[in-house]
């Protein structure tokens, strides 16, 4: 049997250094690689094209086909056809992003600086982590000599996060390059964080020499970003960057602290403080245990360059409900030349605000305060970042969540049989608060809303992390997937509609809907009850070739002399798009994920309204039965 488990206000005043700016500028955003011509790379040969488009099946090895248009960089290597390419612009460090499609048995890579290789190979199916998985640091380069100086021989990833051949993938990579100190080199570069499909699968994995299909043997401070040109198809989009070249320095820091009953945003202002002196760095650990307490912080912020810099200051005891936010809560100020850059009022944990600045020293001033019992939380975070500066801590992270015992996280998984977790979801941008998770022991697994009788996601790999639930009842409580979770409708499975234009729901009628539970089979695995109007359903999600995809069977049973069998229908997936493979396979969405129907049963039905597809199966009874399935591949 199953285990089973229950559950910014911003203020900038404008001065020769200072001006206000508004947060939605784009100038902190990556840099979009134009993919609308070949001009941003050097000159390659003719298996690199700019398409509009690729698609590749599942079953063809290396089969992939650019469609006409722009925003894509395809290659499709052919003899005497295999060069790579190379970007006309150099970097060091970098944050970078983009998407790729593969077809079955593509194995390719991307190469910061034109040296330390990431693989992109299609993983799909595979059970064995390796350094050619996807998401993987490459071995070191194959030269002898090169091995036996690092002796690198590469780094899996965590898991296994690959989507299904054809489908897009989206990559992030934090990159450090080596350091250099003249002709010496001094630190060995360092892969910070490889993020694939939404999960970390690497931090900070070291590089120590160039590894396999490096075009260059040598180490420098720059080098162009390269795709493999003879290693396989692939298709790549929306590639993203940011380089860095400096960072800003807090000196001088010294801090005044006040504990009190009742703290406000003058209270720093009105008040001596119990004690003050030299700090390391802002939101130092004081060791003080007062639940409602208050600090100024003072130094000299040095930046490097002229030019607009975002600060983001976050207050991690204000919460999501009226009670636990707001000024009464919490709050804090920036202060920069002796002018206020961001004012933090407590209607959320985050605010942000830009500020010009000048290139070198400034007087830097921060308050905060907590009036809130009973939250542990006693840490506060403060980063900017600006022209070449990366993203970073002005606040000491050594201290977070100082005043509390740090705290393993609660990891829930399979072993021998299923697991049925009841828990809080986040679906988008909703929490959903009725809803279930299922874990296989083959690694597939999906969360469903018993309030709708709806798939809400699924993924494979490590089950959920649940502290939220059970460790002091975080305020979401919410249950989080460990995988890389394909995000699903969400919207009510079963619906009459009165016509081919009619709506489909976005909520179900309580007046027509009643969930009746669950049923354990032999095996442990759960299948959902519920009643249509008066029609009983039973709702099977099942693992499916062994653990690549999910199989859900609706058995549907009218009584004999029911009036409300017209005009039923079982939603199967919907998206901006909704096309159909060679195959005969679904493609839902951007190339998202694939939907199989079976044959022996009514025919599903593709249709479009109000901008979006919607892929629909009609409900048949025969003799006061009918039954509905499909199947999820991603």
């Amino acid at each position: 049997m199953p285990r089973l488990f229950s559950c910014a206000l911003v203020v900038a005043c404008a001065s020769t250094a200072l001006a206000q700016r508004a947060v939605t500028s784009t100038e902190f955003d990556p840099r979009a690689m134009s993919l609308a011509t070949l001009n941003g790379f050097r000159p390659t040969s003719p298996n690199w094209r700019i398409a509009g488009g690729a698609t590749a099946g599942r079953s063809r090895p290396l089969a992939l086909t650019a469609t006409p248009g722009t925003g894509v960089v395809v290659n499709i290597p052919a003899p005497g056809a295999s060069r790579p390419l190379f970007t006309q612009w150099e970097h060091g460090d970098l944050d970078l992003s983009f998407d790729v499609l593969l077809p079955k048995g593509a194995r390719s890579g991307v190469l910061l600086m034109g040296r330390y290789a990431v693989q992109l190979s299609d993983s799909w199916g595979a059970r064995i982590l390796t350094s050619a998985s996807f998401g993987a640091i490459a071995r070191s380069m194959s030269d002898t000599r090169a091995l036996d100086q690092t002796g690198f021989e590469g780094t899996p990833p965590r898991q296994l996060v690959s989507r299904a051949p054809g489908l897009w993938q989206h990559v992030e990579i934090l990159f450090r390059a080596p350091r250099f100190s003249g002709p010496q080199k001094i630190a060995n570069a360092v892969f910070a964080k490889v993020t694939v499909n939404g999960v970390v699968v690497l931090a900070n994995i070291e590089a120590p020499g160039p590894t396999d299909g490096a075009a260059f043997n040598d180490e420098r401070a720059t080098g162009p970003l390269m795709f493999p040109g003879d290693h396989g198809p692939l298709a790549v989009r929306n590639i993203q960057y940011k380089s860095y070249s400096g960072s800003v320095v807090l000196s001088g820091v010294r801090y005044r602290a006040f504990e009190g009953d009742t703290m406000d945003a003058s209270y720093v202002a009105t008040h001596a403080p119990i004690r003050e002196g030299n700090a390391v760095a802002v939101a130092e650990d004081l060791g003080s245990t007062a639940e409602k307490y208050a600090r100024a912080y003072d130094a000299t912020m040095a930046v490097p360059s002229t030019g607009t810099y975002r600060f983001q200051l976050d207050i991690p005891w204000i919460g999501n409900d009226s009670a636990t936010r707001g000024p009464r809560v919490g709050g804090g100020t920036l202060t920069i030349d002796g002018s206020p850059v961001l004012l933090h009022a407590g209607a959320q944990r985050r605010a942000t605000a830009d500020a010009t600045l000048a290139a070198g020293p400034h007087a830097f001033a921060l308050t905060y305060y907590k009036n809130r019992a009973g939250n542990n939380r006693r840490d506060i975070a403060l980063w900017v970042e600006g022209p070449g500066v990366e993203r970073q801590a002005l606040h000491d992270e050594s201290a977070a969540n100082a005043g509390g015992s740090p705290v393993n996280p609660i990891l829930v998984g399979p072993q021998l049989e299923p697991v049925v977790v009841r828990s809080f979801l986040r679906h988008g941008t909703t929490k959903r608060v009725v809803a279930v998770s299922v874990a296989d022991p083959t690694g597939v697994h999906y969360s469903y809303d018993l309030a709708q009788g709806s798939l809400l996601s699924a993924w494979r790999g490590p089950f959920l992390e649940t502290t939220q639930m059970w460790h002091e009842r975080g305020e979401d409580q919410l249950a989080e997937p460990l995988g890389s979770a394909l995000m699903l409708a969400g919207s009510p499975s079963l619906a009459f509609l009165d016509g081919a234009n009619a709506a489909w729901p976005d909520s179900v009628d309580e007046r027509q809907f009643r969930r009746d539970g669950y049923a354990l089979d032999a095996s442990g695995h759960p299948t959902f009850l519920s009643h249509v109007r008066d029609i009983a359903v039973e709702d099977a999600i099942r693992p499916a070739d062994n653990g690549m995809a999910l199989r859900r069977a609706v058995r549907l049973r009218a009584p004999v002399a029911a009036k409300t069998q017209a005009g039923l229908y079982l939603q199967v997936a919907q998206g901006d798009h909704i096309t159909r493979d060679a195959d005969g396979a679904y493609v839902v969405g951007d190339r998202g994920y694939y939907v199989t129907v079976p044959g022996g049963q009514p025919a599903a039905v593709v249709r479009r309204l109000k901008g979006r597809d919607e892929l629909l199966v009609p409900v048949r009874f025969i003799r006061g039965v009918a039954d509905v399935a499909y199947t999820i591949v991603w």
